[in-house]
């Protein structure tokens, strides 16, 4: 049995993290899905997610294979989805990665429950996220996971023929 936790990132995780994170857009690049870019994530984002802890590793035997940002920060481009009605604030999930070598085996599964754990006991309504259209994996991921496809929208910034994400939520 594999030791794996989710935990709260240190400062010196960051490295590592934007490593992955590297390893991660060079795996989709190669698979023509260009989600992420020099710019995001980037080791800055991940510090500032730090600062307000909203940044989370997987951890599977003491080395970091995968690693998400939860917080309240909803890009403007979102107000486009067509998102329920909630009390009170939803949760977003963001930058949420599994290490191409830990794929597979259900740590995907795993990051997205804790997310799912940390969003109801933490007293939000709602967790909420965005994935390129074009990363049919990614897509299926959440739906078969009960999320709600809720519009899409168009990520400026991104390169050409890219910019089409799907936002998806599901209720707590």
């Amino acid at each position: 049995m594999e030791d794996t936790q989710i935990i709260r990132a240190t400062y010196e995780d960051i490295p590592v993290i934007t490593e992955m994170f590297e390893d991660c857009k060079a795996y989709l690049e190669l698979r023509g899905i260009l989600q992420w870019d020099e710019h995001y994530p980037s080791k800055d984002y991940f510090e500032s997610a730090f600062e307000g802890e909203n940044l989370f590793v997987l951890k599977i035997k003491d080395e970091i294979k995968g690693a998400m940002v939860l917080d309240e920060w909803q890009t403007p481009e979102w107000k486009q989805a067509r998102w329920s009605e909630v009390d009170g604030k939803p949760l977003i999930l963001h930058s949420f990665c599994i290490h191409p070598t830990a794929q597979g085996g259900g740590n995907g599964g795993k990051m997205l429950e804790f997310a799912e754990n940390f969003t109801e006991e933490n007293g939000y309504s709602a967790l909420r996220l965005d994935t390129f259209s074009g990363n049919e994996g990614a897509v299926k991921f959440y739906e078969k996971r009960g999320y709600k496809r809720t519009g899409e929208v168009k990520l400026n910034g991104k390169p050409a023929g890219h910019e089409k994400y799907y936002c998806f939520e599901k209720l707590f």
